[in-house]
């Protein structure tokens, strides 16, 4: 027997028997988060290199000679902004920054809603930029849902 577990059964605890509890519940905490922002992350990852890659067509085609209004080319580069933008919150929340998890559980329905209201104006996008407007705000929803879930919530305690 160790002599830490001889005074474990002797009902011992001193500082460094502490230190090490509270290491290993951080070390948890820490692998928690690690396993429940690796969705969030790849989600959140293909959500910006949509959007970059549609970005990189309108100018790829605008360099041929393909005229796009300036509304496609707005919606695109506000979408591929607020793609970074998710993405950088996405990084630091998942390393374990509070105040990025809160602002994306903020962001990231509020840009989910605005990708449904665009997405449902009819007329106002080519079918083709509405496909892919849809199909980031399919990749975000799971995101909305997963940083606002009870089970996150409690990776990031309040300060007291």
């Amino acid at each position: 027997m160790t002599d830490r577990s001889i005074r474990s059964i002797r009902g011992v605890t001193t500082l460094e028997d502490m230190e090490t509890t509270v290491d290993l519940t951080a070390d948890r905490v820490t692998a928690s988060r690690h396993a429940t922002f690796r969705p969030v992350l790849i989600l959140t990852s293909a959500f910006t290199v949509l959007s970059a890659a549609m970005i990189a067509y309108l100018a790829v085609a605008s360099a041929t000679g393909i005229r796009f209004e300036p509304a496609i080319w707005v919606r695109c580069s506000l979408v591929l902004a607020s793609a970074i933008v998710v993405l950088l919150f996405a990084v630091s929340a998942a390393r374990g920054s509070r105040g990025a998890w809160v602002r994306l559980r903020i962001v990231s329905p509020i840009i989910v809603a605005a990708v449904i209201v665009i997405v449902s104006i009819p007329g106002f996008l080519p079918d083709w930029v509405r496909l892919e407007q849809a199909v980031c705000g399919l990749l975000l929803l799971p995101v909305a849902i997963i940083v606002n879930l009870r089970r996150t919530r409690a990776l990031y305690p309040a300060k007291a």
